[in-house]
């Protein structure tokens, strides 16, 4: 979903990691039902036989393409967060990360979002993963509506950090949906702005 890398050099480490470094690229730019496994195999240079010795199917390459960018984005959010030494600042760090994001990515928009359309059986591990990630950014959020709160209660103290958390979600979620839909930048634009409202 967010700020991940977008550096595109490949590694010349491991099979598994050639492999995995083909198939998120692949995986996230075209889709999971048109990465083909003979793709990945044939542009990570590896043998059929490497590739199948680390990844049995290509669900299984999925999600740990999907653990990987779980990990490597909300990492990146916290490092944002890092940078913000107001409890103001830091609540509104989340959605302000989107747009340098969004941008280096092409309008892609996110890659948990994008998968579920091609993923339609809810009990799907694939699915598991994409829902795993928006919940631990949700309580994410909601750790930092309560430090909000607690910086200013008589500014802040009428808000609730569970629902200020998920109207931020909402809003957040919405945001990267409509800006990879107009590919344009203006959605999230207007969802930091309606996240300010959000605390006024």
């Amino acid at each position: 979903m967010l700020p991940v890398s977008q550096k595109k050099i490949k590694p010349t480490g491991s099979a598994y990691d050639r492999i995995l470094f083909t198939a998120s690229d692949l995986f996230y730019q075209q889709g999971y039902r048109a990465t083909g496994i003979n793709e990945v195999i044939e542009k990570a240079g590896v043998a059929k036989a490497t590739f199948y010795s680390h990844f049995s199917t290509k669900d299984d390459l999925c999600l740990a393409y999907l653990k990987n960018r779980n990990g490597k984005e909300l990492a990146e959010i916290e490092d944002y967060i890092s940078t913000k030494a107001r409890p103001v600042d830091r609540f509104l760090a989340v959605i302000e990360s989107l747009e340098p994001w969004i941008i280096g990515n092409g309008m892609k928009g996110c890659g948990f979002l994008n998968m579920v359309p091609e993923v339609p059986d809810a009990g799907s591990p694939l699915r598991k993963e994409g829902e795993l990630h928006y919940a631990r950014l949700r309580t994410r959020v909601k750790e930092l509506a309560g430090e909000l709160i607690k910086s200013k209660p008589k500014r802040y103290g009428h808000l609730h950090a569970q629902t200020l958390a998920d109207d931020y979600m909402v809003v957040l979620t919405g945001a990267i949906a409509l800006a990879e839909i107009s590919h344009d930048i203006w959605p999230i634009k207007q969802g930091v702005e309606a996240v300010r409202r959000l605390i006024h």
